[in-house]
């Protein structure tokens, strides 16, 4: 069921964030079924450009299988049919390189894996890999044996991916996305503490957390929403930042003033 207080006061965070101070009356329940609902809303365009990039995936392995010659690993090195050409095959998430013939180094396949998410190479002298986090030579020696069967049988296992993959990874990318709230949060929330230092407003830093998360739920969906098509504008963080103090600047706008005691 609906919240009706949540709803209203996500709705007063689009259309009238002047309503907004009313936040300060929620329970950290309420508060943390919120905090929950916008790092979902931040998780979105991370988890459907991870399910774009795997089904590009299954896509390439399959066309890379298909064009896999007959070769085999022995003696620590590539060996191939007589006459076996090299190719390359080249996508936006995957560059697989095949090359018996000694003509590409490592360094040829790093240098053509710029701009590209996946580098694979199967060299005369051995195995290359440029993934995030792992790039590298991997030695023959330990490939004897190997042959186009077992690298066919493993590139169309990128067909058989699971539901399960998808709803771990969303998981996943939920998690890192509730961290990168609560840190961008608490940012927010210390340019609101300066705001309201500086308009003489007595307000607790836990108040004002509350009102920045609801203040930034406009700039958070808008981007998400642009995210979601690969639109990433310039200064992101920097316009959510300025969006989220000025709403909450006009949530706090009606909270009384301290009074000036002059001696």
């Amino acid at each position: 069921m609906i919240d009706i207080q949540l709803f209203n006061l996500m709705k007063a965070s689009f259309l009238n964030p002047e309503k907004l101070s009313a936040v300060r009356s929620l329970s950290k329940k309420k508060i943390i079924l919120y905090l929950i609902f916008l790092s979902f809303i931040t998780a979105i365009p991370t988890w459907i450009q991870g399910n774009k990039l795997i089904a590009d995936f299954k896509k390439d392995g399959q066309k890379i299988a298909e064009q896999l010659p007959s070769f085999k690993i022995e003696d620590d090195k590539l060996v191939t049919e007589e006459g076996t050409k090299s190719f390359i095959y080249q996508t936006d998430s995957i560059i697989f390189t095949f090359d018996p013939t000694g003509e590409q180094t490592p360094e040829d396949v790093k240098k053509n894996t710029i701009g590209t998410t996946v580098g694979l190479a199967l060299l005369k002298e051995g195995f290359y890999l440029s993934a995030p986090g792992y790039p590298g030579d991997i030695s023959y020696s330990k490939m004897n044996g190997l042959d186009n069967i077992f690298f066919k049988d493993l590139f169309l296992g990128m067909k058989r991916v699971s539901i399960l993959i998808f709803i771990f990874s969303f998981i996943l990318i939920w998690l890192v996305s509730l961290l990168i709230v609560i840190i961008y949060n608490l940012l927010y929330t210390v340019f609101a503490n300066l705001v309201s230092t500086f308009s003489r407003r007595s307000l607790r830093f836990s108040d004002n957390w509350k009102i920045v998360l609801f203040a930034s739920t406009l700039p958070t969906v808008f981007f998400a929403v642009l995210n979601s098509f690969q639109l990433t504008p310039y200064l992101q963080l920097e316009a959510t930042l300025a969006v989220t103090i000025y709403f909450y600047y006009l949530a706090i706008k009606k909270i009384p003033k301290e009074k000036i005691i002059k001696k």
